[in-house]
């Protein structure tokens, strides 16, 4: 139970909060790179425990698909994003980077 918890607490951070710290520290683009996805989780004090959800959800596929040949213990890239999108887009899993800004928690100033 606690772990189920965790992930959930942890692909929310993702996928609310760590749009809004890669888009202002990289820009705003349509992919990230895997370094910097890392770095940025490290910088914002968000559980890495779950990365691979974060790649899914900020890479294309090609560029996970070199990750998982670096890593077979990856889960594959349709089947993370298939739980991502059942969480946060309504199943929808083609869900693009826009969907994600849209949908991040913009703290009140």
């Amino acid at each position: 139970m606690l772990h189920w918890i965790k992930k959930r607490t942890t692909l929310k951070s993702y996928a609310r909060q760590l749009p809004l710290f890669l888009k202002k520290r990289y820009g705003k683009h349509k992919r990230y790179s895997a370094e910097e996805i890392k770095t940025s989780i490290q910088k914002a004090g968000f559980d890495n425990s779950f990365i691979e959800y974060a790649y899914a959800i900020f890479m294309s596929r090609t560029e996970f698909g070199g990750l998982k040949q670096k890593n077979q213990d990856i889960e594959d890239y349709d089947t993370l994003r298939k739980k991502i999108a059942k969480s946060f887009f309504s199943g929808n899993t083609s869900f693009t980077i826009h969907d994600v800004l849209e949908s991040a928690f913009i703290p009140k100033k």
